[in-house]
């Protein structure tokens, strides 16, 4: 959530932030601001709404030597111009921007108020910039000033720093990510990669409880004993990095179409020649496990659920899959010899990284899944493993859903041994490209007669239960029309109670053991006036099918069908007018608890 750009030495900086934060803006949003220091003054911009209306309320030759902006996505404080950073300190002294949420914000507030320290905003950054001003008119210097803040400070943030006079931007880390980029004359942060990698291929990332400062030509960094830590340049790659729509309306669109592609790309990475590439020591710690434990949320939460299907009835490994911000507060650990495999599209997940914590202490092996190298739960975890898919812009994730599945299968092919699952994973690339050149306006189609409604379901057992999961959570993410995925068998159970004449319900059929019994479902839903559109496969559907699929192994069901789920989610969205990519309330990566 919220991102952070900044930059010092670096020629038009004022067009390097606001570009900046417009790449960062898929990350959610609701307001924006920037801070220019020059000489002995700070200026700062900042408003509710786009980066494009900040652009037009700052003066065009505005520029500064340091420079720091930030995309707000609102926690503590509703999203106007007083709570949108950059905040002040009590004294002017000071200029903040900050990602992440305090925990002790109550105590830290009530300590600076008793030294008579009063405040304009809602937020918890603004007490951040005051407590370093406080600390710093004890200790006459800024690094001590942070580092005494830091041992305040309780929870997540990543904080650029302006002091009035200084031509310094200083930083500091904690459970939120932060990038240094260096150039040649001048030095570059920002949340990730994205907004520098224009101007430079050398990364330093900073660890937790890491702070320090970066002027045009150098950086230093130190732990929280105040000793200098030496940093690796990292590199990072420009094609997987950079966000261009390509000729697409939307990054949506764009990312649904690119499965195909990412899917291949990460059998080749994982699986070529015919042989699985896979860290030899990860399979034996997976074969010698007695239960595997999923650690997840949202999208990548519905993923775990049909990876965790793949190793019982695959491997025959008992599994368990748990909501992480649930886990987090009642932990449990199945099985003599566990085996935790999280998964995190961004590896910022905030609730991810609080059962990372918890599972340390139990010294059991780690995995994490992931979209993004550098992490922190990329650092963090044991092994690690790359979904390849790219950056994905769109707050909704599509891509990354079915790259996600397709590594678990992959990985559960390498434990088993089995070629056969290489070969029907690149089996559904043709089937998806059918979905997308022969079915497409069917689903816009589907769409037209659902985007009325305020509200609907779709029903499936098995593999097509948990499709459904996604595909629920999809359509309410970005159509905002109420969705409620049902375990077809559940529906006589109490949910039934809630369809009435016109109600809209979708329907999965794509495994035989199953295909009866989701008939009579259909016809259980019908009786009460339902509209009823099925997706099927060939060989199961029947002529008043909404969408037929060619055939293909039933346990492969989340990596195909769900393109079709997105497309409905998409062109539902569209129809509706609202901002695909960027719906309203969500941030693309959920760093606070």
């Amino acid at each position: 959530m919220c991102g952070i750009v900044g930059c010092i030495g670096k020629n038009h900086g004022r067009e390097y932030i606001i570009s900046g934060l417009k790449t960062l803006d898929y990350r959610g949003y609701d307001s924006a601001g920037i801070a220019f220091s020059k000489n002995n003054s700070i200026e700062v911009y900042k408003d509710a709404g786009s980066v494009e209306h900040l652009d037009s309320l700052i003066p065009e030759k505005e520029d500064g030597k340091v420079i720091i902006g930030h995309t707000r996505w609102a926690t503590h404080g509703k999203p106007n111009k007083t709570n949108s950073h950059p905040h002040f300190s009590y004294d002017q002294e000071f200029v903040i921007v900050h990602n992440g949420i305090v925990e002790n914000i109550g105590e830290l507030k009530e300590f600076l108020s008793k030294k008579g320290i009063k405040f304009v905003s809602d937020t918890d950054t603004e007490a951040i910039a005051s407590l370093i001003a406080f600390e710093y008119k004890n200790e006459k210097d800024v690094l001590k000033a942070i580092r005494k803040s830091m041992e305040q400070i309780h929870g997540s943030y990543a904080i650029g720093l302006i002091h009035r006079g200084e031509d310094r931007l200083y930083v500091m880390k904690n459970a939120s990510p932060l990038i240094i980029g260096l150039g040649d004359g001048f030095n570059l942060i920002a949340s990730d990669a994205s907004p520098m990698i224009e101007f430079t291929n050398k990364f330093i990332e900073l660890e937790d409880k890491e702070y320090g400062f970066i002027d045009a030509t150098d950086f230093s960094l130190f732990d929280m004993h105040g000793r200098a830590v030496s940093k690796e340049l990292i590199s990072k790659n420009a094609d997987l990095i950079r966000h261009d729509l390509n000729g697409y309306e939307h990054f949506m669109l764009k990312e649904i179409e690119e499965i195909p592609s990412v899917i291949s790309r990460l059998v080749n990475h994982y699986a070529s020649d015919g042989e699985y590439k896979f860290d030899k020591e990860l399979i034996k710690k997976i074969k010698g496990a007695d239960h595997i434990i999923f650690l997840a949320c949202g999208t990548s939460y519905h993923a775990s659920l049909v990876g965790g299907r793949y190793f019982e009835s695959l491997l025959g490994i008992p599994t368990t899959s748990y909501i992480a911000s649930e886990w987090a507060f009642h932990p449990m650990l199945p099985g003599k010899k566990p085996f935790i495999i999280f998964i995190s599209q961004s590896g910022e997940t905030a609730d991810l990284i609080h059962c990372l914590k918890i599972v340390k202490k139990s010294n059991h092996d780690t995995l994490i899944i992931t979209n993004t190298n550098g992490s922190t739960l990329d650092r963090g975890c044991k092994y690690s493993l790359n979904v390849q898919a790219g950056v994905e812009v769109s707050v909704a994730s599509t891509k990354a859903y079915s790259a996600q599945v397709a590594l678990l299968l992959l990985l559960v092919g390498a434990v088993k041994e089995d070629p056969s699952i290489v070969k029907d994973i690149m089996g559904s690339l043709p089937i998806i490209d059918f979905i997308k050149k022969d079915k497409k306006q069917i689903i816009k189609a589907v769409a037209t007669q659902i985007k009325d409604h305020k509200s609907l379901f779709y029903i499936g057992r098995g593999y097509d239960y948990f499709l459904s999961m996604e595909a629920s959570l999809k359509l309410k993410e970005i159509s905002y029309i109420h969705s409620e995925a049902i375990a077809g068998g559940e529906l006589k159970h109490g949910p039934i109670a809630l369809i009435e004449q016109g109600t809209p319900v979708i329907v999965f059929i794509t495994d035989k053991v199953t295909a009866a019994s989701m008939r009579s479902n259909i016809e259980e839903v019908k009786s009460r006036g339902a509209n009823v559109f099925v997706i099927s496969t060939k060989e199961l559907s029947k002529n008043t099918d909404t969408i037929v699929i060619k055939d293909y192994p039933s346990y492969i069901s989340s990596i195909i069908v769900s393109s079709v789920a997105f497309y409905l989610a998409y062109f539902t969205s569209l129809l509706k007018g609202y901002n695909v990519d960027k719906p309203r309330n969500l941030a693309k990566s959920v760093t606070v608890e």
